[in-house]
């Protein structure tokens, strides 16, 4: 589903890319109320005034789509880019995310994640400003506030586990580091992985 202006039409992914050719098809998965330019920004719920998300500013997709199934061809993507969404969902189906991430993936295409750290959300729970300790706690079960099941977390990955992973998949060049360009750096790890 996209949404333009006060219309919401149908589309799928694939639609959406035949009637928006690009040079390269870059997918920015989980985008909620950031958008990133020269990527097609992808999210499954759309922002709604009606019930509060005080995780989000927003939600700026261009596509609404379910990331757990993308139904894009083999060999069809150059990059992908999600910044703090795996948490969000049990490992076994990250892992079946990833596997259908990896599929459509072309040969030498780009995976970018951004997720905490299990072992330093751990650390930061003892660490001496609250507001640090908090940040770390908060990352076991994200927002249990607001009453949507979406933004809750569901496992938080150690970068050691989710290498591994990205490896058994078939990812290569896997790279981890805490110098993260979203979110908190140090208690979170963006790690960079290709397809062989």
């Amino acid at each position: 589903m996209i949404s333009r202006g006060d219309d919401t039409l149908q589309v799928t992914l694939a639609e959406y890319l035949k009637e928006n050719p690009v040079a390269k098809t870059k997918l920015h998965l989980g985008c909620g109320g950031v958008r990133l330019e020269g990527f097609v920004n992808v999210d499954l719920h759309p922002a709604s005034t009606e019930v509060p998300d005080s995780s989000r500013s927003g939600c700026l997709a261009d596509v609404f789509a379910d990331i757990r199934n993308l139904g894009l061809v083999e060999n069809s993507v150059d990059e992908i880019f999600s910044t703090h969404v795996l948490e969000h969902f049990p490992r076994w189906e990250t892992v079946d995310m990833l596997r259908d991430w990896h599929r459509m993936m072309k040969p030498a295409a780009r995976l970018v994640v951004e997720m905490p750290d299990f072992w330093r959300c751990v650390l930061w729970l003892f660490h001496p400003r609250k507001k640090r300790r908090y940040q770390g706690r908060s990352q076991f079960y994200g927002n249990q506030w607001d009453r949507l099941t979406y933004e809750t977390h569901r496992y938080v990955w150690s970068a050691r586990e989710f290498k591994l992973a990205l490896r058994e998949i078939g990812f290569v060049r896997v790279s981890v580091s805490h110098r993260t360009e979203t979110h908190h750096p140090g208690r979170d790890m963006r790690v960079t992985s290709y397809k062989a």
